[in-house]
């Protein structure tokens, strides 16, 4: 039985989002942690071999963002390409759909950064066809350890691609400098945030004694292509056709 009601794909349509709670097993949870850990540590070699504390928008014992590596983690693709995945994107852009995108986000304790308030698409840089994110919470979520808070259409009256400044000391892209607060998602470990790529969203500090961490798959109904180019930008991996899975772990 699918976790998504006609309520959630209404919402997705009108708000731009919908949130489903302990939607994880208890089996794809400790994946995705023990994932987390082995990247984490992949990135720390990285840095060391290139003698920096800081790869694009990571930082050490700050914040990482570690992106496009599912496949060197242990069992990862069972998530990425999972029949959850599978349900989300059928219900929000239909049955046809790419991996387009894959990362963790994590925050250290008492030191994780914020993240400001942007859209997906807005890193892309040229128009397209709005993609899917999905957040999925590796640890329980709160206001003090940083949770993402979104955006929702009719609060801010926005559901198409804003211009994005970059920020040359974060490496962050901002569209949104307003006070809307948007809607935090406390919720425990094993919850997906669904959300538009055009949909605004934000994260806090991390404030508490614990590592904060998130996994995030984004997918797309057709392969993303830059101007110009013929490969796909990013994954473009098939997952789903005729809404039948035909990439899986």
């Amino acid at each position: 039985m699918s976790q998504i009601t006609d309520e959630h794909r209404a919402q997705f349509r009108d708000e731009g989002y919908f949130i489903l709670e302990n939607a994880v097993s208890a089996e794809q949870l400790g994946i995705l942690r023990d994932s987390c850990n082995c990247l984490i540590e992949a990135m720390h070699a990285e840095m060391d071999r290139l003698g920096t504390d800081h790869i694009h928008i990571s930082h050490r014992d700050k914040r990482y963002h570690i992106a496009k590596q599912y496949e060197q983690a242990p069992r990862l693709s069972e998530f990425v390409f999972s029949e959850l995945m599978a349900e989300i994107c059928r219900a929000t852009i239909g049955d046809t759909a790419f991996l387009f995108y894959d990362q963790y986000v994590a925050k250290a304790a008492e030191q994780g950064m914020a993240f400001s308030w942007h859209q997906d698409s807005g890193y892309l840089g040229f128009p397209h066809t709005p993609y899917v994110t999905c957040w999925t919470a590796v640890d329980d979520m709160s206001l003090a350890n940083g949770t993402a808070h979104v955006m929702p259409f009719s609060h801010i009256g926005i559901r198409t691609l804003v211009e994005h400044v970059h920020d040359e000391a974060t490496g962050d892209r901002a569209g949104y400098f307003g006070e809307l607060p948007g809607v935090p998602a406390i919720v425990p470990a094993g919850s997906v945030v669904v959300f538009s790529s055009l949909s605004f969203h934000r994260s806090g500090q991390n404030t508490t004694d614990k590592m904060r961490r998130a996994y995030v798959t984004q997918y797309s109904p057709e392969i993303i292509r830059r101007p110009g180019e013929t490969g796909p930008m990013h994954l473009g991996v098939p997952f789903l056709e005729n809404g039948r899975r035909i990439s899986a772990a």
